[in-house]
């Protein structure tokens, strides 16, 4: 017999198992797999969305980032080293830039910047208090002199203290201006080998930079000529105390001579004086005046020059410009980083892509899905619409060539279900819980109606009747125990949806005698129906799901688009294994088929099937509104139908009795 094969054509039977399957790619021919390069452009489109997503809040943390901090003003003012009367060779001349550099970034003068501005009230609030800077403040004792011991909570809070402790201060609010900062955000430099010396300073507002950097080239000068005026002061009371020292010896030098002329004129002298006055030469004595007498004028002539440097002193570095206000700041556009940023999250967001597909686990295509479990995959069936979910069954009625439809199509053409004179019973299992299983089933049995079969709806109730299903009401009879009798009283048609239900709570049933009884149900069911579909537990739910396929004529495991774990469902499969729940003399007894299929994302990833073209079909939308057209007249079909095969199984009821 022929049927419709999920793609919409004739074809012969379908063998569900993988030995059949292994024989049609034997005989299909070899594809090469996929370049590397366009795998990886293939995930990077799919996850388009969370790359643009991660691209995007990249570039805004980056743009506000950097609208927070504040903008940075850089001031210059210049100075010139004086040459001195005589010219400097080029290396002194660089050797007295170079001290003058190092002379303005000293500790002792930013501490005497600080100081200045702590004594000025134009700079009021500009720097803390002198307990709240560390580096004026002195630590204490037991800090300066402890040493680093074992590790321990306090040597952990020390080590905290040390680096942290900075931070915390510099970031609380007011902090102001701290030797740190003056030393970090100063910078002199030379003008490339010029005696020009660029000093500048940044600070959040071009004002306080341009004050802050003004003040430290004055301070800087000024102090320079009071070095001048101190080193003059003491070389002049140097030269006095040598004036006097000199005048001292001259005045002895001129008396001890006057006294030698004398004693040469007296002749009764005695001959110790004799030998004394060979010692005092007027000769020597004269010298010596005149020695002392020279030594004294250059003193007096050194002590005039000084005195008058002393009135114009010149320092050894002068002012060349000031600086004002800059008018831009000098740090970089914040809006100039979103570029970077975009291009940074871009690649970011392209490496989280290749990590979470790499680290997704879900299966999506047939092909997947036959390789994982080794078990053949009849097909898949697309999610309903969200607002359809709740009646699914009126969504297959009212949407009878929807892309939902046409998986159930599918799905019962594998299966052969509804197939007059040949009953099937079909098991659907799952996994775990939420993977469209309960969905699927109503949908065949529905299905099943549709073509004018008569269906059954064995609904096990793994949640220990405390969740109805949707087709139970108040009025319904609930089931004392396992009797044939009880059951068919529990039985009920459903008018809107073209089968009859049954629901069996799982809890009251005794794992071990539920496959014998409900066996014996079937069995006796099996001349009533054309197609019965029991809506089991997942595996990992409860024992009976294990049990349940030995009275099944095929176990059809579902999968979940996208979202089943394939190692839950692995670990499924090989408890019915091993339990032998899956040997069975017919290779077609398993299969697996894919539900709740998301077709836009599933044509993304090009696998080449009927819902890719399902999802890329530009005839989709006129498809679903001929179908609106035609609903009523299929509605009209389906009917007739129904009333047809009801009038045939009462011709069969009246000829076996006749028989």
């Amino acid at each position: 017999m022929q049927l419709m094969d999920k793609a919409g054509l004739i074809a012969d039977r379908i063998p569900l198992g993988p030995q059949f399957e292994d024989q049609r790619q034997e005989d299909r021919p070899k594809i090469s797999p996929e370049v590397g390069f366009r795998q990886v452009v293939g995930i990077l489109r799919r996850r388009s969305r969370l790359i643009l997503t991660v691209a995007g809040v990249g570039t805004i943390l980056a743009g506000v980032t950097g609208l927070l901090i504040a903008p940075k003003y850089t001031a210059t003012a210049q100075l010139v080293q004086v040459q001195g009367p005589a010219s400097l060779s080029p290396e002194a001349l660089q050797q007295a830039v170079d001290t003058q550099v190092t002379m303005l970034t000293s500790p002792y003068h930013l501490r005497h910047v600080l100081d200045s501005f702590r004594n000025d009230p134009r700079f009021r609030g500009l720097t803390p208090d002198p307990e709240a800077d560390p580096a004026v403040t002195p630590a204490p004792a037991e800090l300066q002199t402890s040493e680093p011991g074992s590790l321990g909570l306090k040597e952990l809070e020390r080590r905290l203290g040390v680096w942290i402790g900075p931070l915390l201060h510099h970031k609380r609010a007011g902090a102001g201006l701290k030797f740190d900062d003056l030393q970090r955000r100063l910078q002199v430099l030379q003008e490339r080998r010029s005696r020009i010396i660029n000093v500048t300073f940044q600070w959040t507002t071009p004002e306080r930079a341009a004050d802050i950097v003004n003040r430290i080239v004055e301070l800087y000068v000024q102090s320079n000529a009071e070095q001048q005026r101190a080193y003059t002061t003491g070389e002049l009371a140097r030269l006095e105390q040598r004036i006097a020292t000199v005048k001292g010896d001259i005045e002895r030098t001129s008396a001890a001579l006057h006294k030698a002329i004398q004693r040469r004129s007296d002749a009764s002298r005695s001959a110790a004086a004799e030998e004394q006055e060979a010692d005092l030469d007027p000769r020597e004595l004269e010298r010596r005046t005149a020695a002392s007498a020279q030594l004294y004028a250059s003193l007096l002539q050194r002590q005039k020059e000084i005195r008058e440097q002393e009135e114009l002193v010149n320092p050894d570095v002068s002012i060349l410009s000031l600086a004002s206000p800059p008018s831009r700041p000098s740090s970089p556009n914040p809006i100039l980083f979103m570029l970077p940023a975009l291009i940074v999250s871009l690649i970011c967001g392209g490496f989280v892509a290749l990590i979470l597909e790499r680290l997704d686990s879900g299966l999506r295509s047939e092909k997947e899905v036959t390789e994982a479990f080794e078990l053949a995959c009849i097909g898949l069936v697309p999610r309903i619409p969200p607002k359809q979910l709740n009646h699914s069954v009126n969504y297959l009625r009212t949407e009878p060539f929807s892309p939902y439809a046409e998986g159930l199509r599918s799905a019962v053409a594998a299966l052969r279900l509804g197939e007059p004179g040949h009953t099937k019973v079909v098991l659907i299992s799952s996994s775990i819980a939420r993977e469209g299983k309960t969905t699927l089933a109503r949908g065949l049995a529905a299905y099943v109606g549709l073509l004018g079969r008569r269906a059954l709806l064995i609904a096990i109730d793994h949640h220990k009747g405390k969740q109805a299903a949707e087709f139970d009401n108040a009025g319904e009879r609930r089931i004392v125990g396992l009797q044939t009798r009880s059951l068919a009283d529990s039985i009920r048609h459903i008018p809107h949806a073209g089968f009859d239900y049954v629901r069996i709570p799982c809890h009251r049933l005794d794992p071990m005698t539920t496959v014998e009884q409900l066996g014996d149900l079937i069995r006796q069911l099996r001349e009533r129906y054309d197609g019965i579909i029991i809506d089991g537990p997942p595996v990992f739910a409860t024992v009976e799901a294990r049990l349940l396929p030995s009275i099944a004529d095929n176990l059809l495991f579902v999968v979940k688009w996208g979202s089943t774990r394939r190692e839950f469902a692995q670990n499924a499969l090989e408890l019915l294994r091993n339990g032998g729940r899956l040997e069975n003399e017919r290779a077609d007894f398993a299969a697996a088929i894919v539900t709740q299929v998301d077709l836009k994302r599933h044509a993304q990833y090009r696998y080449g099937d009927t819902s890719e073209f399902v999802a890329g079909s530009r005839g989709a939308p006129r498809a679903g509104l001929v179908a609106r057209c035609l609903a009523p007249i299929s509605s009209l079909h389906h009917w007739m139908q129904e009333i047809g095969f009801q009038a045939l199984d009462i011709a069969r009821s009246f000829g076996r009795k006749g028989h």
